[in-house]
Order: C-alpha cells, then structure tokens, then sequence
C-alpha cells in the first residue's frame, strides 16, 4: 500500500501525464511511463488509481482507449504543481543554515506563504476565546490606521501575522518564519503590492482568516490564508515564481 505522500506523488504524475498527452492514456501505457519516473507500481494499482481520480471528476474515460484529464483535473494538477514548488522551497528553508542568500524573493513568498497556511490551520484548532480577541483588536485597530502612514499599517499587519502564528502554538513554525524574515519592511512591500493590485483594504483578507479561525474550521483558514497571501504576492511584474 501507497504511504499518504507515495499516494500524492502518484497522483501528481498521472495527472501530469494526462496534462501533457494528446490522446487517451491506459493502466499500461501509465505503469511503464511512471517506472521510467523511478515510481513502481502495479498495472492493477494504477487502474485503482484511475478509478480514484475518476470518481473525483478528475478524469474522463473515454471507452476502451484510456482516460483523459478534465477541467477539474487541470485545477486540480496546478495546486500540487504549486505544492510540490512549495514542498521544494521549505526543504531549502530546513536545510540552510546560514542567511537566505542566493535564492530569489519567489522563493521567500512561496516558504511563507507554507508556513502561514499551516499556521492558519492548526490556529483554528488551538485558538481561545482570548487568542480570538488578540486577533479582532488588531483588526479593529487596522480599521482606523487605514488612512494613516504605511508603517503605522505595517506594524499591525505585522501584529497580526505574528500573533496568528503564536496561537498556532507549534514552535517550529515561529523559529521558521523568524528565520524567513518576516520584517516592517517586508510588510511595507506587501501592502504597497496589495494596494496598487485591490480596491478593497488588507484588513478583509485577515477578517476572513479570523472569520474562519472563529468557527474552528482549520480547511478554510488554511485556504484562505493561502489566498490572501497569493494576492498580496502576486504582483503587476509577476514575481512569483521568478
């Protein structure tokens, strides 16, 4: 049996296989192709497999010729084409031990954007009623410093971002997003990309992530925190993934 990780590899390859294929792939064609990727597996795994992704709307059967992705099948291959990129990232937070020096902002966002969504997700499980309130008074705040200067802002973007992964109370990920960086400048960077790309202030995108935290829904903080930051990094020059 397929570890929970074997089991993502193998939908990711199948997946792509079908993303870059201009026909309908069977079990065999697949098993051979992704033995070649060094994944061993049986032709009767790989049609569980197929059946799998199949029953998720990610695949189409198409008669006896084999299966082809569908449109969920594409949404589905970009956010673990995104995954596997942040996966990589976090693997070059953890194993470097002095400064970030000689990897690109790209790479920064991405780790945070991880470390964030994790945070997000286990506050949801953890937050008190106190930690709940920590979180609505810096938001409360950020309503009324919406007019005043960017540092002023950033410092309670700051607040909040840092508080959320206190509540998370896994320690790790505090020593890992210090070691990111995450500065008042950096967050000057962010608001002034966010700003120039929205109408809406910052502070929604965090009244979503509390409104979720609130209802102790770990999946949808996680997501949409996600989001947030995918805004916030998303830039006019596309910097993501530079």
């Amino acid at each position: 049996m397929l570890e929970n990780g074997e089991n993502n590899l193998l939908e990711y390859q199948i997946l792509k296989e079908m993303k870059d294929a201009n026909t309908p792939l069977g079990a065999g064609f697949l098993r051979e192709t992704l033995e070649s990727e060094g994944i061993g597996i049986s032709e009767a795994g790989i049609g569980r497999a197929l059946r799998q992704l199949r029953k998720l709307g990610y695949l189409e059967r198409k008669g006896f010729q084999g299966h082809v992705i569908t449109e969920s099948g594409l949404v589905k291959y970009a956010e673990l084409e995104e995954m596997r990129k942040i996966n990589e990232s976090l693997k070059i937070l953890m194993n470097q031990a002095g400064p970030l020096k000689g990897y690109s902002l790209a790479e920064v966002l991405i780790a945070r954007r991880a470390l964030e969504r994790e945070a997000a997700y286990q506050a949801a499980l953890n937050a008190t009623d106190g930690d709940i309130k920590r979180l609505e008074d810096i938001i409360r705040q950020q309503v009324t410093d919406d007019v005043r200067k960017d540092d002023d802002y950033a410092n309670l973007s700051t607040s909040f971002h840092s508080e959320l992964i206190n509540i998370s109370r896994v320690p790790i990920l505090k020593h890992l997003y210090e070691f990111v960086g995450i500065s008042i400048q950096w967050q000057k960077y962010f608001i002034g990309t966010f700003n120039r790309l929205y109408d809406k202030p910052l502070k929604v995108s965090h009244e979503k992530v509390l409104n979720a935290i609130k209802k102790h829904d770990p999946e949808e903080a996680a997501r949409l925190m996600g989001e947030h930051l995918s805004y916030v990094f998303d830039s006019e020059n596309n910097i993501y993934y530079k």
